[in-house]
């Protein structure tokens, strides 16, 4: 019998692949015999993170939601052999005030990467696995920030619910075919960002941790896994669902 949770055989798109959860979800892939395309905006890190790893890739430098990009990184997938699916990772949050003092321009900058980028991915990726007839996956990036009321980072929180509606909705559309479609919301998670948001505020990190059962904040493989077995055939029976990996957070209220 076969292993489940390889994927030998099968190549994925990794949006926001140059560092974090996106870097470790594309080692994990490749560790376990897939084929990657790296998509991110930095060229230099995609070329170094795929020299890095063991199996097949493809680099693809861009805006994820700029359609070519979308295009290229579609045919690259191709053009590696068993395109089967996408991680929807890539996602910015660079703003915090109240909404009521949140300039459109900033809901369009966040909504574009976070929430445009998701869909356009997913609808280029969706169309192709529904053609090819192969079945396959899609994995969409939300966060805890889209089931909760956090202040002040209101276009993230509602791109992060945007993203679980979206992915609903694909799995309803694309079970018929074989792709299975979920959602993972990872809590706090110990990212570069992170770090340096912590590094510089040690009260913030405190506070972090206090608000966790398990009294710390999540690695990046520890959010990266849960991700990359949604990909493989130990969840073909898994479609439509948001997979909350944040340490029992949401639970402790």
């Amino acid at each position: 019998m076969s292993d489940p949770f390889r994927l030998d055989g099968r190549t994925v798109i990794v949006t926001g692949a140059s560092r974090g959860i996106g870097a470790e979800v594309a080692h994990a892939i490749s560790a376990r015999g897939g084929g990657v395309v790296l998509v991110a905006r930095s060229a230099d890190a995609l070329a170094e993170l795929s020299a890095a790893l063991p199996g097949p890739s493809a680099a693809v430098a861009g805006d994820v939601a700029d359609t070519e990009v979308v295009g290229e990184a579609v045919a690259a997938g191709e053009a590696l052999g068993g395109l089967w699916g996408v991680v929807n990772n890539a996602g910015i949050n660079p703003f915090y005030h109240p909404v009521t003092e949140t300039p459109l321009s900033e809901w369009d900058e966040v909504l574009r990467v976070n929430l445009l980028g998701t869909a356009a991915f997913s609808r280029a990726v969706g169309r192709f696995l529904a053609e090819a007839g192969t079945g396959g996956r899609i994995v969409n990036l939300s966060s805890v920030a889209g089931l909760t009321g956090l202040p002040n980072i209101g276009p993230y929180n509602a791109s992060k619910a945007a993203i679980d509606a979206l992915t609903r909705t694909l799995a309803v559309e694309l079970g018929p075919v074989g792709v299975l479609c979920n959602s993972v919301a990872p809590g706090t998670i110990a990212t570069e960002m992170v770090e340096g948001l912590m590094t510089a505020n040690p009260v913030l990190k405190e506070r972090l941790v206090s608000k966790s059962p398990l009294g710390r904040i999540g690695t990046v493989a520890e959010a990266a896994l849960p991700i990359v077995f949604l990909l493989t055939d130990a969840a073909s029976f898994i479609t439509g669902q948001t997979l909350v990996v944040d340490g029992g957070r949401l639970a402790a209220g």
